[in-house]
């Protein structure tokens, strides 16, 4: 069956799947040439920011380029700038922490029109998902109004599945008690690989991975442990939660084409990248009615694939998200980030979870590394594996702890 991005495409544009390529690109464009002339009508900043640019040019994807790039750090500093509708419109504010714990979040803007249109995607694309769940349990999140679980729950009950928000999960004991046999659960990923090697014998019956990095290994370990469906979601507050998902061929994602356009680009030059290469992922928000953004750096790495899915869509998909350009560390002339520690830790099938803090102590890099699992996890195993990928300046300890303190959260490695 074609995906369900594709049917909710379909639905908005008036084509019928599976949809060309050409035409959908064709339709993207004027959907961006009208978003751009509706905000320099309603915004003054964006008036100044796109004086230079001729829209009625943007006739091609590589015409793009000529508009400039969005920045989040722009973003964070003056969201005023990108709103395009009046206070009494605005139905929901988000705010998302910035880097450094003193720095100003982020602050992202959405209309009725904008919640709607999501939690219609969560209703179309979660079916396919569900199969037959008798339950969608959502691990992330919480159930304020026009969250992103609150907006799953509605869109997932519209299809006739009860949902119950969960929320984030502190407590893994407890989390495993919540699941039923037969669930559809939404989680993130280092909880949910937690919870299936502590608990092997749950049995969902599918399960949604979104909200953070996924570590290469975990979907192949989650499909074995525990026997159930397993699928990978981007998306990004920005896009208004909801960028590109896996259909049922468990390939490369389906990108929400009515909404947002993306291309990939070289992260130094900013030069557009071709179908294959991995680069940034630049989104244009065309959709947004609350704060459309035009070619946003949202700072992740993946590619863009090219060629006819199992499901029968010929539409531009994602490939998988590889990462953020601010999670790599150069030291000593050696990079390294934790989607890299994530890849080798978790290929152990005896890790549950693992924190890595990087230190300085008397002009000497030190990478704490504190793990917990089951009985058999050789940590000897694992040092051969980090000597392999970690820097030579980078002394390293791996310690073993019954159980980790620290809250889950975006994986990224501590600084201290």
């Amino acid at each position: 069956m074609i995906s369900a991005l594709e049917i909710m495409t379909g639905e908005l544009t008036g084509f019928l799947p599976p949809i060309d390529e050409g035409e959908m690109l064709r339709w993207q464009l004027a959907r961006v040439r009208e978003t751009m002339r509706r905000a320099m009508a309603k915004n003054s900043a964006a008036a100044a920011r796109f004086a230079s640019v001729d829209i009625d040019a943007l006739d091609s994807f590589e015409a793009l380029a000529r508009i400039p790039f969005t920045l989040p750090e722009e973003l964070t500093a003056a969201p005023e700038d990108f709103l395009c509708e009046a206070g009494r419109n605005i139905a929901r504010v988000t705010s998302i922490p910035t880097s450094g714990s003193s720095g100003a979040p982020k602050r992202i803007y959405f209309t009725e029109k904008d919640l709607r249109r999501t939690a219609r995607l969560f209703e179309l694309g979660m079916r396919p998902i569900i199969g037959g769940g008798r339950r969608c349990l959502i691990m992330m999140s919480d159930d304020t109004p026009g969250s992103i679980a609150s907006l799953l729950k509605e869109g997932v009950e519209k299809s006739g599945v009860p949902a119950v928000i969960y929320g984030n999960i502190s407590d893994v004991d407890d989390a495993a008690r919540a699941i039923n046999e037969g669930d559809s659960i939404v989680g993130i990923p280092s909880q949910m690989i937690h919870l299936c090697r502590k608990y092997p014998r749950l049995r969902p019956e599918s399960l949604l991975l979104s909200a953070d990095y996924v570590p290469a290994p975990v979907p192949e370990a989650i499909r074995e442990t525990w026997r159930c469906r397993v699928y990978t979601h981007y998306g990004m507050t920005e896009s208004c939660f909801g960028c590109a998902v896996q259909c049922a061929e468990e390939s490369a994602q389906h990108i929400r084409h009515d909404s947002l356009l993306i291309e990939i680009i070289d992260p130094l030059s900013g030069r557009q990248l071709g179908f294959g290469e991995e680069g940034e992922i630049v989104v244009t928000v065309f959709a947004n009615e609350a704060m459309p953004l035009f070619r946003y750096r949202t700072g992740d790495i993946s590619s863009l694939a090219a060629g006819k899915c199992g499901c029968g869509s010929r539409l531009p998909r994602l490939g998988a998200v590889k990462g953020r350009l601010r999670n790599r560390i150069n030291i000593g002339g050696r990079r390294f980030c934790i989607e890299q520690l994530d890849d080798l830790l978790y290929s152990n099938g005896e890790l549950w979870r693992y924190e890595a803090e990087l230190s300085d102590e008397d002009g000497e890099k030190k990478l704490l590394i504190n793990v917990c699992g089951g009985d058999a996890l050789d940590l000897t195993e694992l040092r051969a594996g980090l000597a392999a990928i970690l820097p030579p300046a980078v002394k390293t300890e791996l310690r073993r702890s019954e159980s980790l303190t620290q809250p889950f959260r975006k994986r990224r490695i501590s600084a201290v």
